[in-house]
């Protein structure tokens, strides 16, 4: 044990086995499903926005600068660092966005383990205060 490896957090991404069922707990869907298919179950509420913001600070702020405009301290390690303030961003479903937070995309960790489901949909919220909502938007989207 005094010799094993370190493995720091959010460092080392552990998907579900394949085949893997979760027992007593709904079916994890893939960002195409949750798309159209998951929708934010907590409620709108000063509160919540206030936890997504601390909670954006926190694990987002460092890559996708203090506004969400993809200017943080580590983006310039990055060939691409969305702005999250982009137009079609903000139109994204929140299932969706809900999904990159809990699998990560190409540079992004997976958060799935570090925030629980009330804080993933928290950060939701958050990020759909960071710009103008577009009316013309797809049903669901922010």
């Amino acid at each position: 044990m005094w010799t094993g490896p370190a493995v720091l957090p959010q460092t080392e991404a552990r998907p579900l086995p394949d085949g893997s069922l979760a027992v007593g707990a709904p079916r994890i869907m893939n960002r195409r499903e949750a798309r159209t298919e998951l929708v934010n179950p907590l409620a709108e509420t000063p509160e919540a926005v206030a936890e997504g913001r601390a909670l954006y600070e926190i694990y987002c702020a460092l890559c996708h600068g203090d506004q969400g405009s993809g200017d943080g301290d580590l983006a310039r390690h990055y060939r691409r660092m969305p702005p999250l303030t982009a137009p079609h961003v903000l139109n994204y479903p929140d299932g969706f966005l809900y999904a990159i937070i809990r699998e990560g995309g190409r540079n992004m960790p997976r958060f799935g383990d570090a925030l629980s489901v009330d804080e993933r949909w928290a950060l939701v919220h958050y990020l759909g205060a960071l710009g103008p909502r577009d009316e013309t938007a797809e049903a669901g989207s922010r």
